[in-house]
């Protein structure tokens, strides 16, 4: 029986707690995001058994609701019926409703509270460039399975053009971030470009280069190639916004037009080259080499361990933690040979073991439920469906997806997988892992088959027929 929208998206804003109690909501990819006035106001067992709803977690400071596919559909009801502050309609309010919201439980749970706000700032902030990332990914994929089948092509000028523009927003980062830095900041993305973009001007950089050693008010300047890095634009366009709202806080209103940018901009670009763009690289540098050391530590097992994980990173709602480490590591790599691996072995998992559920149970509408769970996870990398629709619902396949996630995770580590591109975690993803994608298929079978074949084995409490909800579920 297909889900009525209306209906669902009536009863999620009532259940919870009504437009009075919505503060903001927005939604990625499988979830519907709200940041509410008091989330004990919202009836979480009831939305967890709710048919449409996969799963509710509370994570980063966001009331999450799990709805797969119908995400968009509900948001779009969401946006045209309800007079809601919306992700689309007003994003640059976002950091600002929460925290006006948590304000109030600050002095109680300080650590948490500003660990939740970086991450919330740097997952928005991420955002545009990551869209533009999974857009020239998939471009790159596309390339690398045509110069695999005509290998002639790639000197073709044509596929020469488009490969370099699959390249151009890794040079370009810093503006491409500087730009959703500035909008979650409500300040002037143009001041935050213009400064990055100083960065990346090739007469500094042949400048810097030709002299070794530049001084800016007597103070040195360090020679280095900021393409392709974070940091310094996030740490730049944080110091702008607060210039900027300080400068024209201060200048009689007749004069900010002329000397508020002059001010701003002054005052911004030797700080920025002196101080925190050396200092962006120096911080983002040891981020990856913190990540390569656990790697070494734990060998070729570590994408297994993070794969096994992965399901409780999920339903933590935490997996936006890892977007500002893992966008930082395949910058200053030129490849991800652990989070991207990871991530796509896990959904191979979660297909695998939502197969395995499909053969076993004996209810048919719930069979067809099984198997288009584990096509979204293994074809369209949302994993969703299948951990909360399928395998947390019968708790023994998920104990099959995280043997399946250790163990083609550690094929992978052990035969060093690598990802070249940032994509959509799925087995369409393949071909960004180049020379190394014979051990990323070894991977990806291994993921599955385990899976499959221990949640075949382990068994579970069968669902009935006519049964839609179970009536419990993972606590909030």
């Amino acid at each position: 029986m297909a889900v009525n929208m209306n209906e669902l998206a009536s009863i999620i804003i009532e259940k919870v707690g009504g437009i009075e109690n919505i503060s903001f909501v927005t939604h990625c990819v499988t979830r519907l995001r709200f940041i509410l006035v008091d989330k004990e106001k919202a009836d979480t067992m009831y939305l967890k058994k709710l048919d449409g709803v996969l799963g509710v977690v509370y994570g980063s400071g966001q009331y999450q609701i799990v709805l797969g596919a119908n995400v968009l559909p509900i948001f779009n009801i969401i946006e045209k019926e309800y007079d809601i502050n919306t992700g689309d309609n007003d994003n640059n309010n976002y950091i600002g409703k929460v925290e006006s919201v948590e304000s109030n439980e600050k002095a109680k749970k300080r650590l948490v509270y500003y660990i939740e706000k970086i991450t919330r700032f740097l997952s928005s902030s991420l955002t545009p460039f990551i869209t533009v990332l999974y857009g020239v990914g998939m471009l790159k994929i596309v390339l690398s399975l045509l110069s695999y089948f005509w290998p002639s092509l790639s000197n073709n000028s044509t596929y020469i053009m488009f490969n370099l523009f699959s390249e151009t927003p890794f040079y370009f980062m810093p503006i491409l971030i500087a730009y959703g830095s500035a909008k979650t900041l409500k300040s002037n993305p143009i001041f935050a470009i213009t400064v990055s973009a100083m960065l990346l001007y090739p007469n500094l950089t042949s400048l810097l280069e030709k002299s070794g050693t530049m001084t800016f008010f007597g103070l040195p300047v360090l020679s280095a190639s900021y393409s392709n890095t974070l940091l310094p634009a996030i740490m730049s366009t944080i110091l702008l916004a607060k210039l900027e709202k300080y400068f024209y806080k201060i200048i009689p209103p007749a004069l900010c037009t002329i000397l508020a940018p002059l001010c701003i901009l002054t005052v911004a670009l030797p700080i920025v080259l002196v101080v925190l763009a050396p200092i962006g690289i120096i911080i983002g540098n040891n981020v990856v080499n913190i990540f390569v050391w656990i790697s070494n530590i734990t060998g070729g097992i570590s994408i297994g361990l993070l794969a096994a994980v992965w399901p409780f990173i999920l339903m933590g709602g935490m997996n936006m933690l890892f977007v500002a480490p893992m966008t930082e590591f395949l910058a200053s790599n030129g490849y991800d040979n652990l989070f991207r691996p990871a991530w796509i072995l896990h959904n191979i998992a979660e297909g695998g073991a939502c197969i395995g559920v499909a053969l076993k149970t004996k209810n048919k509408k719930f069979r067809s439920d099984a198997i288009a769970a584990a096509v979204s996870a293994i074809v369209s990398g949302v994993s969703e469906p299948a951990l909360y629709g399928i395998n947390l619902r019968l708790k023994r396949p998920l104990i099959a997806v995280m043997i399946g996630g250790l163990a083609g995770g550690s094929i992978a580590g052990f035969l060093g997988a690598r990802a070249y591109a940032l994509v959509y975690s799925s087995i369409l993803s393949i071909p960004v892992f180049e020379d190394t994608i014979i051990a990323i298929i070894y991977a990806i079978v291994a993921s599955f088959f385990v899976s499959f074949i221990i949640a075949f084995i382990l068994g579970f409490d069968d669902i009935e027929e006519g049964l839609n909800k179970i009536n419990e579920g993972n606590d909030i």
